[in-house]
């Protein structure tokens, strides 16, 4: 057995760069989303001198667990417990001011400041009452979260509507926060009349309205009107880690259409979104997790119960049905043991808290892919990957599957009689229990072993719980090739 420590790999002595400028590193999530990508952030943030967004909005949902406490943060980077660290909120977000102040007040509550530390870019685009009222009317089709993202995101290339303006931007407020107020007004009352005045959200949205004015004087300190303001720090030697929020497989154009979120995911969008050159880019980190989950609409190949359980989560979410009806139901123990996977998916969904950080919903649940992600880490480049939740997948040692079930791809087997999914035996609990103090024993060697040449990059760290002590580094594993397994594997 081997001792290994429980801080992350990146922090090596050959982090800080060479020479008087600073680099980008770009973290991104590399499956369907909540995979843990604020825990790894939070781990990593001490590397770095900036922690910076660079895509979507208050539809990501990013919790970390630390000895400070736990926050759900939708548009702050994760990097909010370090207090040495920058944050930057790029171009390429769509920003809801009305939550955006709602959460530097509660960090403020639990003795927080963002006082010269965060930094909003002015052109980051504006999410206005209209999109919220536009994305919930239509936000059963896809599965989206009513956030108003995909609206806002869709003005942003349309620009004008009905001679109006309608791609505003963060700055727009401090440049003229009566001309900005009064062009979402017109929108949104145009809106109104084309359907009758028979909003049921008018009321919601003219408060919004009303009480923008305090809200800007809440964000207007932190508003970076200068383009360039991430480039000068580089230069002068700030190394940067960009924050995809959601992840890979749900890039608006490199994702399954149309069941994807509405803005760029890749990491190479981080230079763009983000504001910085990519000639400061050094490495790209993924982030995926043992428990595969997906929350609306669209393909999940390794998904247990397949389409019965997209539907049963889709009519979950439209029914406000969550983690607190399911445990009234349903006996997570009972059902882990049944021969249906959907049942095994349910149960495990239960187990493990699978449920959306923002909204509560049930997400569908999936064995581990490892051919999907040997095919991203491919596509974007990946230099190496954080695997959370491993410490859950000794729920299917209860299991029918006595193992832990991986889908696998065909390609890289020499044998086409082998299945597509293969039960993985080598693990048990004693290997995960040791793991957990720090200490990984020959089968839990061979895990990660078998995980790191089937996705073709090296794990950098496990997950096994959500603290950050029970963040495992494997720096000092000892790795063998990453090649293409053997067919006996």
């Amino acid at each position: 057995m081997t001792s290994v420590s429980s801080s992350p790999s990146l922090h090596s002595a050959n982090l800080a760069s060479p020479s008087a400028e600073g680099f980008a590193d770009v973290l991104v999530g590399l499956q369907y989303g909540d995979e843990g990508k604020a825990k790894i952030i939070d781990a990593l943030a001490p590397g770095y001198d900036v922690i910076a967004r660079f895509n979507g909005g208050a539809n990501a949902g990013h919790t970390i667990d630390t000895p400070s406490g736990r926050i759900a943060l939708k548009q702050l980077p994760s990097g909010v417990f370090h207090p040495h660290a920058t944050l930057y909120i790029g171009s390429g977000c769509a920003i809801n001011p009305w939550k955006l102040a709602g959460e530097i007040e509660q960090l403020r509550e639990m003795g927080i400041s963002l006082e010269g530390r965060l930094r909003i870019s002015a052109r980051a685009a504006l999410v206005q009452p209209h999109h919220i009222a536009m994305d919930r009317r239509g936000s059963g089709t896809i599965g989206t979260t009513g956030n108003g993202i995909g609206p806002c995101y869709a003005d942003r290339a349309l620009r004008v509507r009905n001679d109006t303006r309608v791609n505003l931007m963060l700055g727009d407020l401090l440049k003229s926060e009566v001309d900005a107020i009064a062009s979402m007004r017109d929108v949104f009352t145009r809106m109104i009349n084309a359907e009758g005045g028979t909003s049921p959200w008018i009321a919601e949205m003219s408060d919004m309205l009303l009480s923008l004015p305090k809200v800007t004087e809440t964000l207007r300190r932190y508003i970076e009107a200068d383009r360039g303001w991430l480039t000068d720090r580089v230069r002068n030697g700030a190394n940067v880690l960009f924050e995809g929020a959601q992840s890979v497989l749900l890039d608006v154009v490199d994702g399954s259409q149309p069941y994807v979120t509405s803005s760029h995911t890749v990491p190479a969008y981080a230079y763009v979104g983000g504001d910085l050159s990519p000639k400061y880019h050094r490495r790209t980190i993924g982030v995926a997790k043992a428990i595969m989950s997906r929350v609306g609409r669209g393909p999940f190949p390794s998904e247990l119960g397949g389409e019965r359980s997209a539907q049963y989560c889709h009519d979950a979410s439209q029914s406000r049905t969550g983690a607190t009806e399911e445990q009234v139901r349903y006996s997570p123990d009972k059902l882990l043991r049944s021969s249906d996977p959907f049942d095994v998916g349910t149960a495990l969904r239960m187990l493990t808290g699978e449920y959306g950080t923002g909204t509560g919903r049930p997400r569908r649940i999936g064995m581990l892919d490892l051919a999907q992600l040997r095919e991203v880490i491919k596509a974007h480049a990946v230099d190496c990957v954080y695997l959370n939740k491993v410490d859950c997948l000794a729920h299917y040692f209860r299991s029918a599957y006595q193992g832990v079930p991986m889908r696998v791809h065909r390609d890289v087997l020499s044998s086409d009689v082998v299945p597509d999914v293969l039960i993985y035996p080598g693990l048990n609990e004693r290997s995960l229990t040791l793991g957990r103090e720090g200490t990984l024993d020959a089968a839990m060697h061979g895990f990660v072993d078998f995980v790191e040449r089937h996705i073709g990059a090296p794990l950098a760290g496990i997950g096994l719980g959500p603290e950050r002590a029970s963040l495992i580094s494997l720096a000092t594993h000892q790795r063998v090739p990453v090649t293409a397994p053997s067919p006996h594997d």
